[in-house]
Parts: C-alpha cells; sequence; structure tokens
C-alpha cells in the first residue's frame, strides 16, 4: 500500500491538518519535541481535542502528515515535467528549491533529532514515483536521496552562501 497522500481529504480538512502541522514546527521551535503535548497542539491551533483525534493518534502523526502533504505539493508541482533521465540537472534543482520553502520545518526536524522521518519521506517518494518511472536500482536512488537530503540541510544550515543553481550544478549524481 503506498505511503503518499491520496488526497483523501476536503480542503477544510487539509487547512486543519496544515495547521496543526504548522502548530508543531512552531512549537518544536520553543520546546524539545518530547516536552509537546497534544492540548500544547489545540490550544495553538484553536481546535478541540476531538478534533484532533478525529485526524491523528499521535503527535508525531502530525509531522509525518505534514511531511506527507510537502511531498504532495511537491508531485502537484513537478510530476511530469522532468526529462527522461533521472537525476538530472532540472529535477535536483527543483528539488532544492522546493524544500526552501520549507527550511524551516526541515531544519526543525533535523534539530529534534527526526532527521529519519525526513530521509524515509524521501526514500517513499523515490521508491514510489521514481523508481518505477525511471527504472533505476533502489540502491541507487536511494544514495541519490540520502545525499540530496544532506546537500540540501548542510546548504540550509551553513546559511545559503551558494546559489540553488550552484548546488545543483556541483551535484555529483547529476
Amino acid at each position: 500500500m503506498s505511503k503518499l497522500p491520496l488526497n483523501k481529504f476536503t480542503k477544510r480538512n487539509k487547512f486543519t491538518r496544515m495547521c496543526m502541522g504548522e502548530a508543531v514546527i512552531a512549537l518544536m521551535k520553543e520546546k524539545s519535541f518530547s516536552d509537546i503535548k497534544i492540548l500544547d497542539i489545540t490550544r495553538k491551533t484553536g481546535v478541540s481535542r476531538m478534533t484532533f483525534y478525529k485526524y491523528y493518534r499521535s503527535k508525531e502523526e502530525v509531522v509525518e502528515s505534514y511531511l506527507q502533504e510537502i511531498i504532495s505539493g511537491y508531485i502537484e508541482n513537478n510530476h511530469g515535467k522532468f526529462s527522461d533521465n533521472f537525476p538530472s540537472f532540472e529535477n535536483t534543482l527543483a528539488a532544492l528549491n522546493y524544500f526552501d520553502s520549507y527550511a524551516d520545518f526541515f531544519l526543525v526536524l533535523d534539530r529534534a533529532g527526526l532527521y529519519n522521518l525526513l530521509m524515509d519521506a524521501v526514500n517513499t517518494y523515490m521508491e514510489e514515483m521514481i523508481i518505477p518511472r525511471y527504472d533505476i536500482p533502489k540502491y541507487k536512488i536511494y544514495s541519490y536521496a540520502g545525499a540530496l537530503l544532506n546537500v540540501f540541510i548542510q546548504w540550509e544550515k551553513n546559511g545559503k552562501t551558494e546559489s540553488s543553481k550552484a548546488i545543483a550544478e556541483s551535484f555529483s549524481f547529476v
């Protein structure tokens, strides 16, 4: 069964879920993930505990869902726009630029020791969207995915002194 989002929620549901995800990010800037309570999330978003539990069983699911929405947005914006070659300069650049629009989220997860959630999501995207389309060996894709995510995180941590284009041009997999 696919782990990628299936757009099973209405726009209103998606908005509520995205608000909860953004609340968790904001709370993670103030305190450690382990110290965040469901009550903190519901207060920050202005929803009831019943609404929270309508969508989620835990705060971890909030983060995973938010990450899946980010991936869904990437798929909607970029699926079908790339050449027959993978990886390419164009898709590396597109990924860096898209990730950059969610840099706070990526960095907060990294600081919280939740890098594995990011890596799992990127690997799932590669397994379900890239491997079937390009017929590339999975470990080659995993190496690209890991390098891309690591380069992105380090680029952000180092203040993005280079342009995304320069990073994509120097990427060894393209």
